[in-house]
């Protein structure tokens, strides 16, 4: 009874995590044509779900969980630009974790005052 308590909680311990890198984004959010965007500096985001006996999707919420969660180490920023986006699958037994993760900079946009043409 010992031997199979150690061997199912050494195969619920044993997760290999698979990353998916979806590529570099320009902008979290639209900005202004006529918008002055003043870098803040780089920042890390994440946001995580659970699911049990399924791999769970990731959902826009998620995404944008992660963005939030990454504006928010910046005070006074309001988009995320040149990110990465980053998506984490860690199967642990019959239960998976999913974590979505952005990394760019953080910063602060102010619509402008100058003339479009």
């Amino acid at each position: 009874m010992r031997v199979i308590t150690i061997l199912l909680l050494s195969l619920l311990m044993s997760a290999c995590t698979q990353s998916y890198i979806t590529g570099l984004k320009p902008q979290s959010h639209f900005d202004y044509p006529n918008s002055n965007v003043y870098p803040m500096g780089k920042t890390m985001g994440k946001a995580s779900t659970t699911s049990f006996y399924g791999i769970p999707m990731v959902s826009s919420a998620m995404q944008k969980a992660a963005i939030r969660n990454a504006l928010s180490k910046k005070p006074g920023a309001n988009v995320l630009i040149n990110y990465v986006e980053t998506k984490e699958i860690t199967p642990i037994g019959p239960i998976t974790i999913l974590t979505v993760r952005v990394e760019g900079t953080a910063a602060k946009m102010e619509i402008g005052t100058q003339n479009l043409k």
